[in-house]
């Protein structure tokens, strides 16, 4: 998984934040690193289901 600097703040509701923490606590990861994981997982998944989401690249 690439490191990039794009912050974005996300607004959960308080119950979602908690499941996360403990999830990250359980996995000695960090919450961001929890969060890209799921992020993560759910578009692998929505491919599956659906095929590739296409992107266009960013111009440097």
């Amino acid at each position: 998984m690439s490191v990039q600097a794009n912050p974005y703040p996300l607004r959960l509701e308080k119950v979602y934040m908690e499941k996360i923490r403990a999830l990250a606590k359980q996995g000695r990861r960090s919450i961001n690193m929890q969060l890209c994981i799921a992020v993560e997982s759910y578009l692998k998944q929505y491919e599956k289901e659906h095929g590739e989401i296409p992107v266009e690249p960013e111009n440097p």
